[in-house]
């Protein structure tokens, strides 16, 4: 890669270094040697690194933070569902880490596994544990560790990276320990739908016309993934993908996420208001490289499209709901007389549900917790 190099000055006799210039000057020397790809105003991974439609830039970090949090509670605070072995010395790889905070929080839960968090943007905190590494990669070229490896391979969100899943999963297989373990989570994110005040499934058409502008946008979203040769609609084939790829003990396990301020209980509505606010704030972010550069919109169309979307995702007579699809199997162990160790229960965060319970709080306590998040993560960068 190429880039310009900042050199940082000598202090004058006397003088002590200025820190905070120092770090502003190896930041900057750090940045010019990526090739960062610049669209709309946004940043995105180079090029040479794949082919990663979303962008990198600090407010996607931080909005990668924030969801993060939301998948975790939408599942009860677990950070996975794989019945890990006991064992010291588990190596973890978290396959797309994005910022790196799953990595930073199982290596506190599993403070003697060695855990490696692979992406193609190198935006991950250098203040980290001892325990975790950082490996800038494409996920779909080879990687450099040997065969039967890893003890537990995780991926969360990574729609639209993969053109081929088979060998996507045929490379995971390879690379996983016999007895190791992968688990994988995913929105159905191109077939959102709307629920009755039952929470029943209302029938939605399949004319991509006469849908609201929400839901025609994920079935715009599913078009252009198409055209492009990387799905993004992923959720409801997770557990196909691990089956196909002989892993053994699939289990699958679906979380139906109500999105909005519309939900009655607490805990839905705060959860749900948050996840209104993440896609509100990233729809820029993923939906105009997408509608320009493969749909061939024109980025007025686009733009005036995309708010229509966010009034939508903001009118709470529409019920909105989004399945997460969590799906987790075991690579089977055919040799003779070898012990995987007692599995350790699903690891959790600590996080307070009483909190979520008191009625009429549910958005305010959303927005407070996502500040605490975000400063959570930042003290680690």
């Amino acid at each position: 890669m190429t880039g310009s190099r900042a050199t940082a000055e000598p202090a004058s006799s006397g003088q002590l270094v200025d820190v905070e210039t120092l770090k502003k000057s190896i930041e900057s020397e750090n940045d010019s040697a990526y090739n960062w790809t610049y669209e709309n105003g946004r940043r995105y991974a180079s090029t040479e690194l794949g082919h990663y439609y979303m962008p990198n830039d600090e407010p996607e970090i931080q909005r990668l933070n924030e969801q993060h949090w939301i998948l975790t509670q939408v599942k009860g605070g677990a950070l996975h569902f794989a019945p890990l072995s006991n064992k010291p010395g588990l190596k973890i790889l978290d396959i797309g880490c994005g910022s790196g905070i799953w990595c930073l929080q199982m290596a506190e839960d599993y403070p003697s596994a060695f855990i490696i968090g692979m992406d193609v943007s190198p935006i991950q905190p250098k203040n980290k544990p001892a325990n975790v590494e950082w490996i800038t990669q494409d996920m779909e070229s080879e990687w450099p560790y040997p065969e039967d490896y890893f003890d537990f391979v995780h991926l969360s969100l990574v729609h639209g990276c993969v053109a081929d899943w088979n060998k996507m999963m045929a490379k995971i297989v390879k690379y996983l320990t016999p007895g190791g373990w992968v688990e994988h989570q995913e929105f159905s994110l191109c077939r959102q739908y709307l629920v009755d005040e039952h929470d029943k499934p209302l029938p939605m058409t399949e004319n991509i016309d006469e849908l609201q502008p929400v839901f025609k946008w994920n079935r715009l979203l599913d078009q252009a993934a198409t055209k492009r040769g990387r799905a993004i609609q992923l959720g409801p084939h997770l557990k196909r993908f691990q089956k196909d790829a002989g892993l053994a003990q699939v289990t699958e396990r679906v979380f139906a996420h109500k999105y909005g301020t519309w939900p009655p209980d607490p805990r839905e509505r705060s959860l749900g208001a948050r996840t209104m606010l993440s896609a509100i704030s990233g729809m820029e972010g993923f939906t105009t490289i997408l509608f320009t550069k493969v749909l061939g919109w024109n980025l007025e169309d686009t733009q005036t499209f995309i708010q229509e979307v966010k009034r939508d995702m903001r009118d709470d007579s529409l019920r909105k709901v989004m399945d997460l699809h969590v799906a987790y199997g075991q690579k089977p162990d055919h040799r003779a007389g070898r012990s995987r160790g007692a599995p350790r229960p699903a690891a959790k965060i600590s996080e307070p549900e009483s909190r979520y319970l008191e009625l009429g709080i549910g958005v305010m306590v959303g927005a407070m917790s996502a500040s605490l998040a975000t400063a959570w993560f930042m003290r680690r960068r």
